[in-house]
């Protein structure tokens, strides 16, 4: 710390109408309490006693001795009036943000934001939605990473991986992949029916079938074009695909017993 000189007022010159203008200036911005403190203290490292000191500013010799020792201890915010809920003087400081907060309630993730009981509820019935809101917190410091990945289900990793993707390419870059997939396996009851028959007709007249086969046979028959791949879907929804060996035994059985077929 850099060493101030020792400073000699003996043969200092002061006038005493530049004395009381600057007073009266100072105390206009900064108030006559402080003005009484900053005289005080400055008095005070000049060497001056403090019953001097009290005797010079028209004070009581107890709060000479009370402002100096609370200016050592406390610094620049004693200077002004403790009562005062901020200083006018020096710098405001601002409060420090409460934190925002996750709560995990059934089927719901608030967000607790801190201020006056405001909170922001997201369903989980609509995760893209609690995505979205969160990972977008994320992006812009408001959450931490670990908390976000235990509300949305998945690892922090993964939730580095969305957040990026979020801030890269969008919201839309995470609407679930699959969704497109999904939309291939909804087919009008229409579609079913002739999907179920095409599978009959072929266990019947060959007793087998299959995805590939039925979307060809419906393609040439009927001009309808479904995926194998839905096709096997809707088979197993229906429980059609457990019934492929058995379905063949049992209709030749039938042939055997029935009246009708006997008499063909």
């Amino acid at each position: 710390m850099k060493k101030l000189p020792l400073i000699d007022c003996q043969d200092l010159r002061f006038s005493s109408k530049l004395s009381e203008n600057r007073i009266n200036q100072a105390q206009q911005f900064l108030g006559a309490t402080v003005v009484q403190r900053v005289l005080c203290f400055a008095l005070y490292l000049l060497g001056v006693n403090r019953k001097a000191i009290a005797q010079l500013l028209s004070i009581p010799a107890e709060t000479a001795k009370s402002i100096i020792k609370v200016i050592n201890r406390d610094g620049l915010g004693a200077l002004e009036d403790r009562r005062r809920r901020f200083p006018t003087f020096l710098p405001r400081m601002q409060p420090e943000p409460a934190p925002i907060i996750l709560k995990d309630e059934e089927d719901y993730v608030v967000v607790d934001l801190g201020v006056g009981g405001r909170c922001l509820k997201l369903s989980r019935q609509d995760p893209l939605q609690l995505k979205i809101v969160l990972l977008s917190m994320l992006n812009n410091g408001l959450l931490r990473k670990r908390e976000v990945a235990e509300a949305i289900k998945l690892t922090p990793s993964h939730t580095a991986t969305l957040s990026r993707r979020l801030s890269e390419d969008g919201a839309q870059s995470l609407v679930d992949r699959r969704q497109g997939q999904k939309q291939e396996y909804r087919v009008p009851p229409p579609v079913k029916a002739e999907l179920i028959q095409q599978f009959a007709v072929d266990i019947i007249t060959s007793g087998q079938t299959s995805g590939s086969k039925i979307s060809t046979e419906l393609k040439n028959r009927c001009n309808i074009s479904v995926p194998a791949r839905t096709v096997r879907y809707h088979l197993a929804q229906m429980g059609l695909g457990q019934i492929k060996q058995s379905l063949p035994r049992l209709l030749a059985e039938v042939k055997k017993t029935s009246n009708n077929y006997s008499s063909t």
